[in-house]
């Protein structure tokens, strides 16, 4: 029997290590995500923690230099100053090295330091401070508040998480993908509330058995099943998980520590290199272990017949179905996708090329209009595609069938083709909006107009280009939203750092410099710069273009012509007139003061 059983471990650890193999990077990064939001691995993974320490650090130094100041600490500027001297000599002493990795500028590095330092509960105790008009009445509504908004955030995440993780996990098992929307498999059945009243239960009983020692380990064992047993049937009440996990884990608690005894060396390897190893392997492992151990505990509770197992009902996360199975619960995929994709019938030679490859006609028809509906058609399914090809689980032959009454961007049409008085109406509008964006941005920040950009019209193309050349450089991607973020961070970069490059040699000025903003190239591009342009990138190919080419389609050709021919007159103007007598000044070409904002900092960002 004991030959038996190390068999078994021995057998759990070579299907676990497969199944990381096959999913290897999702579950390191559900693993990662699990121990920042302080739902497990949160004790081994001491490399999350460095980050935190650092800012602890930064924010001891700006109290030392409060404390012995003598600076009055009503010249707020000053006080700054020299805090910010303080830091700025301890964390970027080599110049060299953070003139490309630098993180004292930027949006980023504010809202790091302004959630982990506290200052953002400060500021909020003092709003609070000021419409009460009692500091104890304040400390009290601060506490009520955030204790309440802690114990939320536990109940519907961190604590659900688990259950989360261990279903990932079991699906890992038996199929070769897990699509991303499976991390919200428990609100998409409808199940979330009750699988977080569940896991509160577990967890309220595992705590509570802290309070006797010889209580501890048998009550943690006898529960380990519940994270499992809730994962797989979601339905499940919270007692009948309880009392199911107990039943299942009757004579087997020193089966599992003894398989917990095997996984103690990475524990302490873990421990030995910072938690790098707990990150990049032993968590998800661990998981993987726990996982297959658990499909063993479930074939025997099944086999034994024990009083509860008839809840163990999720048949094809431990196995696949047949093809004829799933050809039935998805007979629209398989008749779909095994038709020939619509093509515009109507096109040919170099309106063909030009639709076909970057997205562009020269007016809508008919066609392109049965184009995109069929392409909608193909899009809202392609999410079943994979659980009807058998590489996914299929989630409507589930014990909670997943309803697929969702809303869906595609049903906004973003497969489409946009024509040239759409593209030239597109340009104007987002070039206007970005204009109008920024003019109040800096009026926020400096109180006062500023005509932002280097033409003088109500403009800034760098919008407006920007967004015409994700729309059409990037059609090959749009169906591909990962691929096409990648695309978008790629394209505005180089259009932006050639941009600055361009500018500073026609007017002998640098129009911005991202100089100390984290992964900065040369000040002309950062990275925190090119992730706004890849999300705002995603919003503006899949939900604002095309809501705004079907307000466009609706505008009689007639007006909207000539309207266009205007607008291109007045900026080809302005180009002409602006290339002699640049937009210059306060909040333009000059810094504004005290150095802490540039002045094109979200000059989302310049003209080109």
């Amino acid at each position: 029997m004991p030959t038996d059983k190390k068999s078994e471990r021995k057998d759990f650890k070579i299907r676990a290590k497969s199944n990381l193999k096959r999913h290897y990077w999702l579950f390191v990064a559900m693993c990662v995500f699990a121990a920042s939001i302080g739902s497990e691995f949160v004790t081994s993974d001491y490399v999350v923690s460095l980050r935190s320490k650092a800012i602890n650090n930064t924010v001891e130094t700006a109290e030392t230099v409060a404390e012995s100041s003598t600076t009055n600490l009503t010249d707020s500027s000053a006080f700054i100053d020299e805090v910010t001297g303080k830091v700025n000599e301890q964390e970027f002493e080599n110049e060299e090295v953070n003139s490309v990795f630098a993180r004292s500028k930027g949006t980023l590095n504010a809202v790091i330091d302004y959630v982990s330092s506290g200052t953002i509960i400060s500021n909020i105790s003092s709003v609070v401070l000021n419409i009460v008009g009692s500091e104890s009445v304040a400390d009290t509504i601060m506490i009520a508040v955030s204790s309440v908004l802690t114990v939320v955030f536990w109940f519907f995440v961190s604590n659900l998480y688990s259950a989360v993780i261990r279903r990932l996990a079991l699906e890992g098992r038996i199929y070769a993908k897990i699509p991303f929307a499976r991390f919200l498999y428990f609100i998409r059945i409808r199940k979330w509330f009750k699988t977080a009243l569940t896991m509160a239960l577990y967890t309220v009983c595992v705590y509570a058995s802290l309070i006797t020692v010889i209580g501890f380990p048998v009550i943690y064992y006898g529960l380990f099943m519940m994270p499992f047993i809730v994962a797989e049937n979601p339905d499940i009440s919270a007692v009948d998980a309880l009392k199911l996990s107990w039943k299942m884990m009757k004579g087997k608690k020193m089966d599992l520590f003894k398989l917990d005894l095997t996984l103690v060396g990475w524990y302490i390897l873990g421990v030995v290199t910072f938690g790098v190893v707990n990150i990049f392997f032993a968590n998800p492992y661990r998981i993987c272990v726990y996982s297959e151990f658990y499909t063993q505990r479930r074939q025997e509770a099944i086999k034994n017949g024990i009083e509860g197992s008839s809840l163990l009902c999720d048949r094809y996360l431990f196995a696949k179905a047949d093809l004829s199975r799933l050809k039935n619960a998805y007979p629209e995929i398989i008749s779909v996708f095994s038709s020939p994709e619509y093509k515009l019938r109507d096109l040919h030679g170099a309106k063909k090329f030009f639709a076909e490859h970057f997205g562009v006609v020269l007016w809508n028809t008919p066609d392109e209009k049965e184009y995109e509906e069929n392409q909608a058609r193909r899009l809202r399914i392609l999410y079943y595609k994979a659980e009807a090809e058998g590489m996914s689980y299929p989630t409507r032959l589930g014990p909670v069938p997943d309803s697929g009454k969702r809303r869906s961007l595609v049903s906004i049409h973003y497969m489409r083709h946009y024509s040239l008085l759409s593209l030239v109406s597109m340009f104007f509008i987002y070039s206007i909006f970005g204009w109008t964006w920024e003019v109040i941005y800096y009026y926020i920040l400096q109180g006062h107009y500023i005509n932002r950009g280097v033409l003088h019209g109500p403009w800034l193309p760098i919008y407006g280009a920007g967004g015409l050349l994700i729309l059409i450089f990037l059609f090959p991607l749009r169906k591909n939203p990962v691929k096409h973020f990648v695309g978008t961070v790629v394209l505005c970069g180089a259009l932006e750092y050639f941009a600055s490059v361009i500018l500073e040699y026609l007017f002998d000025k640098k129009w911005w410099d991202y100089s100390g903003f984290f992964l900065n190239i040369n000040g002309r591009i950062c990275a925190e710069g090119l992730f706004v342009f890849g999300v705002a990138g995603l919003a503006f190919i899949y939900v604002l273009s095309p809501l705004i080419d079907d307000k466009i389609r609706k505008i009689n050709p007639s007006i909207l012509l000539p309207v266009s021919v205007v607008l291109i007159t007045l900026f080809a103007g302005d180009l002409l007139y602006s290339h002699n007598h640049p937009n210059t000044g306060d909040g333009i070409t000059d810094n504004f003061a005290g150095g802490e904002i540039n002045s094109s900092y979200t000059e989302s960002t310049a003209e080109g």
